[in-house]
């Protein structure tokens, strides 16, 4: 098949972990990438190929998740030794660590404005912690299983949160309080995220579906069962009008959620897919797998939105979000918030290393810490790559509709299971409550439509 301008290129191809990726997140400056490993390391990697990426060994167990902070000088990494660690990424890699769990933490993410950690354990919790002092602030526990991710919003005023108890609550930062739950019929979600604008939540399934909640109806919106195995994560583009999916099936998806249908299938990765995530601009995203590959594209297929004069819009700024956040002690807040500074600034906390990281001691790294093992091993070669556009196809199928377990040819209807039955029913109610949702879904598209015919007029 001819490849299109806009379809996603392979720019770079990274080898160095010895097991699965498991995590990966970009610089804020788009010159470095993350990456957390079950090997028990956290690699950093640079877009120039003649600088040497490093590895950091101070985990004592695998390594979960990875992310930059804001200003793109620290990582922070969690671990299943329960621990998670702030380090700087230098030759000497130095790192401190938080403990507080019970359990393998899963998640860790920072605050948009980088003071704050949140982080989801096995312990059943969600816990927030202030980033300057090491301090811990506050926890959040109506979870009864697994907690598998958590991330603030936007603004930093929510945290939402999934768990293997088939919920994701959105919390409040403010009051500890959960403000929404929303619960899955099937599987749970294994990985959440808030939409750029903070209007909306996409969430990843083990079911093998990507779901999109609105929170200003507070009520799913959108439905892709798209993948046939298990989705590990979903992300969205910066812009706010797609998803990137990665899945155990060893296949991304691009979801257009404008038209409501995937319109890229990505075959690059020999096993499932584990980490997926795009650059602060949206020009590259980065995949990570089982077969300890780690990729970078060439996103493309935004070009058309970059080009448009009046931009699509998913949900138009200023959405106001139906919750149980009360707003009457915000000035108090204000005000505790501009205390809570003050202490910072006249006790300014040293950062003092409490572990040095150890670096291993083999033919790839040498005494300074540096790696040289990845930068030897970039594959000039590409890997396989198969782009499937989707646009150039009549869709089989609307990504808001949700698939029936029909029966098979030769069943009697009669001599079904009442297990079966029940299935046919539930998943009978979700198909309806997804015409419902499209139906909503195209007055937003008409709305779009006659706004920007008024400005052309």
């Amino acid at each position: 098949m001819a490849h299109l301008p806009s379809d996603p290129t392979v720019e770079r191809h990274f080898k160095g972990h010895k097991n699965g990726v498991t995590g990966i997140c970009f610089h804020p400056g788009t010159q470095q990438i993350a990456s957390s490993s079950l090997d028990h390391t956290l690699m950093v990697w640079n877009f120039n190929q003649s600088v040497r990426a490093f590895r950091f060994l101070a985990h004592k167990d695998v390594v979960l998740d990875v992310a930059y902070a804001p200003s793109g000088e620290i990582v922070v990494s969690s671990s299943r030794d329960r621990s998670v660690r702030l380090w700087i990424p230098t030759v000497r890699g130095e790192s401190l660590d938080f403990r507080g769990h019970m359990g393998a933490v899963r998640s860790v993410r920072f605050s948009p404005d980088g003071e704050k950690l949140v982080t989801a354990s096995d312990d059943k919790s969600v816990k927030m912690w202030m980033v300057c002092r090491r301090r811990f602030l506050m926890s959040f526990t109506e979870h009864t299983n697994w907690v598998r991710s958590a991330k603030f919003s936007p603004d930093g005023r929510l945290i939402v949160s999934c768990s293997d108890d088939k919920t994701i609550k959105l919390w409040d930062v403010a009051s500890g309080k959960c403000v929404k739950t929303f619960h899955e019929i099937k599987g749970p979600a294994v990985d959440v995220e808030f939409h750029p604008s903070g209007a909306a939540l996409g969430s990843a399934n083990v079911g093998g579906a990507v779901k999109l909640y609105d929170l200003r109806t507070a009520r799913l919106q959108q439905h892709y069962a798209v993948h046939t195995g298990p989705v590990n994560k979903a992300t969205f583009h910066p812009n706010g009008n797609f998803i990137l999916c990665a899945s155990e099936d060893s296949t991304m998806k691009v979801l257009d959620l404008l038209e409501g249908r995937p319109i890229y299938t990505l075959k690059a990765h020999k096993e499932g897919v584990t980490a997926v995530a795009f650059s602060i601009d949206g020009e590259f995203f980065a995949s990570g797998g089982t077969d300890r590959q780690l990729l970078i594209w060439k996103s493309n297929f935004d070009r058309d939105d970059k080009a448009r004069k009046t931009p699509r819009l998913l949900i138009p700024p200023g959405a106001k979000l139906k919750l149980d956040v009360k707003a009457a002690d915000d000035d108090l807040r204000r005000e505790e918030t501009e205390e809570n500074e003050e202490e910072e600034e006249q006790e300014r906390v040293q950062y003092e290393s409490d572990s040095v990281a150890d670096f291993e001691d083999d033919e790839t790294v040498d005494k300074g810490g540096a790696c040289r093992g990845p930068l030897a091993s970039i594959s000039r070669d590409r890997e396989d790559v198969e782009v499937i556009n989707m646009r150039l196809k009549r869709p089989a199928e609307v990504g808001h509709i949700a698939d029936l377990p029909l029966c098979q040819h030769g069943t009697r209807p009669g001599s079904e299971s009442p297990s079966r039955s029940s299935a046919v029913v539930e998943a009978l109610s979700g198909q309806v409550e997804s015409l419902r949702n499209t139906i909503v879904l195209m007055e937003e598209r008409l709305g779009m439509v006659e706004r920007e015919l008024e400005n052309l007029i």
